[in-house]
């Protein structure tokens, strides 16, 4: 009994100075890089992984689908998107076409994972500083791309949609980011007919616009008609 006894307190001693041996924890980095892609392809050109450039589409389209505001004539949707830009959807109310999507891609890299890919694009520098680093397009562009390919929560998507701006331009955005700005969609049916919260919607709708939500919905198209463009269902840019 005493030489059992012994043995387990020289396991346990043992264990103790293997925990305490440990070196320091690996530095790690926050990364983050938001995308505005107007296809599927896009996406791909830009090297991220093709099966999430094509589940990121069927979020924003399953997200277009659920929060897009609707009109009952197409100059009162016209007026908040770009003229000719809305379309007539089978009840006979006017929506915006979805105009691409926002992809969010944020996570964490370890030390180790900064040098791997660093070697791999040719050993352009990495400079690490404060919280987070600096590093070239290329670089951030592979990290990003390994990050998606080994976690698929690490992005969020959005639908993105055509606008004109108060001089006039054209430009693409989400629709919570035009509400963040002072949008309030007020001729939309929503807005017009009981969604007092329709604006609070809009601004919290990209914190739950995960590739989840779409998986799980169903009826959205397959991932081979999502490569191939928008296609199908009048939503087409």
């Amino acid at each position: 009994m005493k030489r059992s006894k012994y043995v387990q307190l020289s396991l346990a001693a043992s264990v103790a100075m293997a925990i305490s041996g440990c070196g320091p924890t690996e530095k790690t980095y926050d990364l983050q890089k938001k995308y505005n892609f107007q296809s599927v392809q896009q996406c791909a050109d830009e090297k991220l992984p093709v099966d999430v450039c094509s589940d990121a589409y069927m979020t924003a389209m399953a997200e277009h689908r659920r929060i897009a505001p609707v009109y009952d004539n197409q100059a009162d949707c016209d007026a908040d998107f770009v003229a000719d830009w809305c379309q007539q959807d089978s009840t006979g109310k006017f929506i915006p076409r979805l105009g691409g999507f926002e992809l969010t891609a944020e996570g964490r890299v370890t030390q180790s994972q900064v040098d791997a890919a660093n070697a791999q694009v040719g050993g352009a520098q990495a400079n690490s500083g404060g919280s987070g680093f600096s590093t070239s397009s290329l670089l951030t562009g592979l990290l990003i791309g390994n990050m998606l390919s080994n976690n698929r929560n690490s992005y969020r998507s959005e639908p993105v949609y055509r606008y004109r701006d108060d001089r006039g331009d054209y430009g693409s955005s989400t629709l919570s980011q035009r509400v963040s700005k002072g949008s309030t969609f007020s001729r939309s049916n929503q807005a017009r007919y009981g969604s007092s919260n329709y604006s609070n919607t809009l601004r919290t709708s990209n914190k739950s616009s995960t590739v989840a939500s779409a998986t799980s919905r169903g009826g959205f198209g397959s991932k081979a008609s999502a490569r191939s463009g928008w296609g199908g269902g009048g939503s087409s840019s």
